[in-house]
């Protein structure tokens, strides 16, 4: 038995070493070649640090002019490489859902924990490999690159052009405050999509704020669910008062939440992540009453 933990001990100890050298056994060039064009071995040599390590499928999944624009520009690639790196030991057992993280860049990560399917994500990324130990520090192996978010919720609302609609309506409602709490989930109507509503209802909708906010409101989650903890059938409660249910579909061809298909998934924000709807989605209690243009 002895004999049994000392090989386990020498064993482990051979497998250990900086976090560079960790990484390096763990086969993910695209990670090293990256982090010594930036300049950053030496600092990784330092701690201790817990890195979310992108495999190299992640890096092949940026689009090529991303990646170009990254290797041409050595601060902002070492700000993204920061923004996978954390101060201190966390361990797969630390990890809490909606806990966030300050990274080497200054910003913050968010980990998220879906019981369902046993899924952690650190800003919607997969971890499918945790804990592996350096003697400096921790590293868990992620499936796609992590890029800081632009802002909050209100300001990726506000800094899109497609969603003028949605950003007149949020303030004339009085959502603004209600949208920047923390660990939100937005299902955010484009402007073509509310125009699929029809001017009948959009003009009741005008008449009545009351029921327009609920129906905002309806568009909300308050937690935080990215697309990797999304299943098949699942029913999400909103922020609406009623606290009504959406419901998803989820298919080899997408995402549907109701009767609307999402068109981009998993835009990050500082207080949570934003999923864009082709359809804006009303309680069905109120479909009728919208259209006759009563409550």
């Amino acid at each position: 038995m002895f004999k049994f933990f000392l090989a386990a001990v020498l064993f482990h100890s051979a497998l250990c070493g900086s976090l560079v050298d960790v990484l390096q056994n763990d086969g993910e060039t695209s990670l090293i070649s990256l982090i010594k064009q930036a300049g950053l071995a030496d600092a990784l040599a330092g701690g201790p640090f817990t890195v979310f390590a992108p495999t190299n499928a992640a890096f092949s999944k940026l689009p090529p002019a991303t990646l170009n624009a990254l290797n041409a520009d050595s601060t902002a690639l070492a700000n993204i490489l920061k923004y996978h790196v954390v101060q201190g030991r966390i361990h797969k057992a630390d990890a809490k859902n909606e806990l966030t993280l300050t990274t080497l860049a200054g910003t913050k990560i968010r980990f998220n924990i879906y019981s369902h399917n046993n899924v952690v994500t650190v800003e919607g990324s997969k971890i499918t490999n945790f804990d592996l130990n350096a003697d400096n520090g921790v590293v868990h192996v992620i499936d796609t690159v992590m890029t800081p978010p632009s802002g909050s919720i209100v300001d990726i609302v506000a800094g899109n052009s497609d969603f003028s609609e949605l950003l007149k309506l949020v303030k004339e409602t009085g959502l603004v405050s209600a949208l920047q709490g923390d660990g939100l989930t937005v299902f955010a109507p484009t402007n073509a999509a509310f125009q699929k509503l029809g001017h009948r209802v959009l003009g009741n909708l005008a008449k009545n704020q009351a029921l327009l906010k609920e129906i905002l409101e309806y568009h909300v989650v308050p937690h935080t669910e990215y697309s990797k903890g999304l299943y098949n059938r699942e029913f999400l409660r909103t922020l609406d008062k009623h606290h009504d249910v959406i419901r998803l579909h989820t298919s080899s061809s997408g995402v549907m939440v109701n009767n609307a298909h999402v068109t981009q998934a998993d835009i990050s924000a500082t207080n949570g992540v934003v999923h864009v709807i082709d359809h804006a989605i009303v309680p069905p209690r109120y479909l009728l009453s919208t259209i006759i243009g009563k409550k």
